[in-house]
Order: C-alpha cells, then structure tokens, then sequence
C-alpha cells in the first residue's frame, strides 16, 4: 500500500529540505494600500458582521477541502464529523458546502460512500448539500496513474457528485461559482512532481469566456479550483508543497486568473494555515483553504512540522457591496481572530 502525503512526511523523506532557505516565502504579500481599485481590509471583531451593513446578502457558503475520507483514517473521518456538525448546529445558513477537492483518499467507492454516511448524520444531504471539485486524491488510486485507472477514478467522482464534468459552474444563491478539475491525463512519465494535474486548453478558453461575461456584469467570479497557483497563498513558494507538487500547466492558467482582476481564487492542497491575499489594491484575490482532516498551525507549513494539527475552514458571504471571509476554527468551534475580511465590491 502506497503511503498517505502525511506518512510520506513522517517518515522523514523530505528531512534534507531546508526550512531555513523558505522562511521568508511562506507568507504571501500583503494588500497594498496604494493604488487604485477594490481592496482587501481586515476586520476587528473575529465573528461575521450583522446582515446589511454592506448590503443585502447574495450568498453565504462554507468552504473548506482536504476531507481526505478513508476506513482507516479515524482522524480524519472524527474531523469530517466535527466540521460539519459545527457548520449545521452553530452557524447561520449556508447555500452550499464547497468542498475544494481531496474529498477521498484515494477516489475509490468505499470513502465516497462514507462520506456519504457522515454528511446524514449532520442531517446534510450528499451531493446535494455540498459543491465538489475534483482533487489530486480523487484520481489517486494506487498511484498508478494509468489512463485506464484514472478513467474509472473520474467517472467514480462525476457518478456520486452527480456532475457531468469535473469541471463546470453554477449559482449558489446569486452568486457564480465557477469549478475547476483535472480533465486532461498527465502520464507520471512525464511529469518530475508527484502530482498529474493539468487543466486542457478548452476549460481554460470555457473558463475565460465565463470570466468575461461576469466582469461585463460588473460581477464577482468564485473560482474553485483544488491545486494553487505558484507564488499566492502560503507553501505555494518554491520549496513549498503548493509549488513543487501543483498544477502542471500553471502558467496558462495564470495567464487567465490574472487578466481578470475581479477573479476570487480558492485552493486547498497545501494543508496550509488557511489565508486571503491580494497583492496590491484591485488585483486578483486568492484564498487558502486550509484542511479538515489536517491543518498546519499559523506559520507552519509541510517543512516545519511539529505533529501536532488543526482543522479550519471558512463562511465565505457574498453581500451587494462586499465580499466577507470568516475563517473557522471547526476543533475549538470558534471564528478566528485576525482571520476576517472584507473585499469592498465598490469601485475606488
């Protein structure tokens, strides 16, 4: 049997890797308060704000990923419970649960239907409750990575997500999501990561042509995808997790996120401390979304790791005039302080 990310580093695989010669690009920049265009500001009070002080409500969706469901993970599987137990019993409403990818293990039938069992339990209903993008883990297997082994893995994702595409958009409320997933087969052989994650050349046209319609709109793009770009969020720094085992074709997919500057893109993967980052005022913003089943603490990344793990996640609430984004500590049930931000929709 193959091991988990998690045993891969345990077993100190990576222990000839230099933590000291990252420690300066684990953190993404910080907003820049000098130019033009919609911002990035952090709010006091940890808890989300009152409806209507920006508006009225679009939408309001939890996010989170890397549930990594599997029969002999009991950790994960009592993180999964807890996560959703916290969002139906001690939040406000939510439209929909996005669950950014790594839902599975390994994407066989067995931890679907377990995640299935746990979604009833919090009185959820899967896939109904939940928008769920295709990760790494979901195509996994038994990292063969044969095109046959991949094919079977896909259809085993499109069959219990009850989706016809790994990727593909819809509303959730009034706002659009936009999900995307690994629909080209990337052979092992040829790629020097560990990781065969690649986006084809016709969902990156499909994906700039939605992104064209909702910035014509004047309206905000809730991108999902599983694997980071290089140099956003945090661990997708050379080095880190999110930069040396992430999407194959990431500077085409660059080229698209970033010539849509109203493009909100969430990313999980990295098990990272979950973060939001615009560069500078009116550029992209993107999202981290942390880990269920094992999260790193704040400035810890896969490199620098203690053993000890948290589980977060975010509210993400899409209000007329602004976006919000309260990340959620799921183990002590709590919003975290110094976590929550408003993305002011008004132009400046």
């Amino acid at each position: 049997m193959s091991l988990t990310r998690r045993q891969f580093i345990q077993a100190g695989a990576i222990a000839c890797a230099s933590v000291t010669a990252i420690a300066g690009l684990t953190s993404a920049d910080p907003a820049s308060a000098s130019e033009d265009g919609r911002a990035l500001e952090p709010l006091t009070d940890a808890a989300p704000v009152a409806e209507g002080m920006y508006g009225a409500l679009v939408s309001s969706m939890a996010v989170m990923s890397d549930t990594h469901v599997d029969d002999d993970e009991p950790d994960y599987d009592g993180n999964l419970e807890n996560a959703l137990d916290d969002i139906v019993q001690r939040w406000d409403a939510v439209d929909s649960i996005v669950l950014n990818g790594d839902l599975t293990n390994n994407g066989y039938q067995y931890q679907y239907d377990i995640f299935k069992r746990r979604a009833k339990a919090a009185g959820l209903s899967f896939p109904q409750s939940f928008t769920c993008v295709m990760g790494n883990h979901e195509q996994m297997g038994d990292d063969s990575y044969t095109p046959e082994g991949v094919e079977s893995l896909h259809a085993n994702f499109l069959g219990r997500t009850n989706n016809s595409s790994v990727y593909y958009d819809r509303y959730v409320g009034g706002s659009h999501v936009i999900v995307l997933g690994p629909d080209e087969y990337v052979s092992p052989d040829d790629v020097s990561s560990t990781d065969t994650f690649r986006l084809s050349s016709t969902q990156l046209s499909w994906l700039s042509g939605l992104l064209d319609e909702d910035e014509a709109a004047g309206a905000p793009s809730f991108v999902f995808v599983h694997e980071p770009l290089k140099y956003t969020v945090t661990d997708s720094f050379p080095g880190g997790w999110g930069h040396d085992n992430s999407l194959e074709d990431d500077d085409d997919v660059r080229s698209v996120i970033f010539s849509h500057p109203g493009t909100i893109l969430f990313s999980g993967h990295t098990h990272a401390y979950p973060d939001v980052v615009q560069r500078s005022r009116g550029t992209n913003l993107f999202v981290g979304t942390g880990s269920v089943a094992y999260a790193y603490a704040q400035g810890e990344t896969y490199l620098a790791d203690d053993d000890s793990y948290d589980s977060f996640g975010w509210l993400v609430r899409h209000h007329e005039q602004a976006v919000e984004f309260c990340m959620r500590d799921f183990l002590n049930h709590e919003w975290v302080s110094g976590s929550h931000y408003a993305y002011s929709l008004e132009q400046v």
